[in-house]
């Protein structure tokens, strides 16, 4: 028997999806974790183990690393991932690891002699999913398909599996996982299509809420606590509408009252991940994502300090400024 270990969001799902075509996967028990939770997520397993799209968080990774080292020495582990390391794997770990593309394309190149011909639509919804549908490899095959269909499928993989995260979403997700596993494409599964088309009326409404809520510096836009809504559209939202160069979706955790959790979006102006994570470490917090979409964690009361010295830093950066909208408005002879 074989476990799969994937991140809950369509890159992960569509990457446990590809695994589970191929034949000696097919049975494959799937489940579903985050970086700070694998090493506790993983702790007695004793199966073949396969992880996807979970990046390995700084704070845990010595409790990861002993954890994938114990198992290593009796079953296969497979890791393919494209965040951010901050440290090796075990030695016996078959590591595929590529920060460049999508969990799903590292995947489905890993396995693309043992996959059917319709593993190709999948790859793609993962990758366009993720925001990185624009390498090589993916560019080429969009030709197979038509555009404009292949990026419904991925909204309504995107919209319906937010719609998924409530209730028993665990088992409703190792359904879409299944049957994306056995030819299926969003458009054919009845709830995640009507659960997309719920959330996107529902966040037509939020979006008019959120950008009449969120503050500004000098070079961000943030927003502390949004009453609802998902943590990296409210930062996309709040960053175009404020021109700045990053939104920030802050929120306090209930579990934990004395931190908070900050999902970062950008315009592809500035490398997050050289900038964000030395300024978390000083106030020994956590950050991983990648390069214009990152998220970190860090005590509530150095909050306002962390805005300060990005603000700041991102003023001291060479950075041109983004375009405003009406000066791109008129048209050139």
């Amino acid at each position: 028997m074989t476990i799969i270990f994937t991140h809950l969001d369509a890159d992960g799902v569509c990457s446990a999806a590809l695994i589970k075509m191929i034949k000696k996967y097919s049975n494959a028990q799937v489940f579903f974790t985050h970086p700070a939770g694998l090493g506790h997520d993983i702790k007695g397993v004793e199966d073949d183990l396969i992880i996807c799209d979970i990046a390995l968080d700084k704070r845990s990774y010595n409790k990861t690393y002993s954890r994938l080292e114990k198992i290593s020495q009796n079953y296969s582990i497979h890791y393919f991932d494209h965040h951010s390391m901050p440290g090796p794997l075990p030695p016996a770990v078959i590591n595929i690891h590529n920060e460049k593309v999508s969990a799903t394309e590292i995947v489905y190149r890993y396995f693309y002699h043992e996959l059917p011909d319709y593993a190709d639509h999948i790859a793609l919804l993962g990758a366009i999913c993720d925001y990185l549908d624009n390498t090589p490899l993916m560019q080429e095959m969009l030709h197979h398909y038509e555009r404009r269909s292949l990026f419904l499928d991925a909204g309504l993989l995107a919209q319906g599996l937010m719609k998924s995260n409530s209730g028993s979403r665990y088992d409703t997700l190792r359904n879409v996982v299944k049957r994306l596993s056995k030819g299926e494409f969003p458009c054919d599964i009845k709830f995640l299509a009507e659960g997309a088309l719920k959330v996107s009326r529902r966040e037509k409404q939020i979006r008019k809420k959120i950008i009449t809520l969120y503050a500004k510096r000098e070079n961000l836009a943030y927003i502390i606590n949004p009453p609802f809504g998902s943590r990296s559209k409210i930062a996309y939202w709040i960053l175009g509408h404020s021109g700045l160069y990053l939104g920030l979706s802050i929120r306090h955790l209930k579990s934990k009252p004395n931190l908070v959790d900050i999902t970062i979006r950008g315009r592809n102006l500035v490398d997050l991940k050289t900038i964000i994570p030395p300024i978390i470490q000083k106030f020994d917090g956590s950050a991983g994502g990648h390069s214009n979409a990152l998220g970190c964690r860090l005590l509530k009361d150095k909050l306002d300090q962390f805005l300060e010295i990005l603000d700041n830093k991102l003023s001291s950066l060479p950075i041109n400024p983004p375009h405003a909208i009406k000066d791109l408005i008129p048209l050139e002879n």
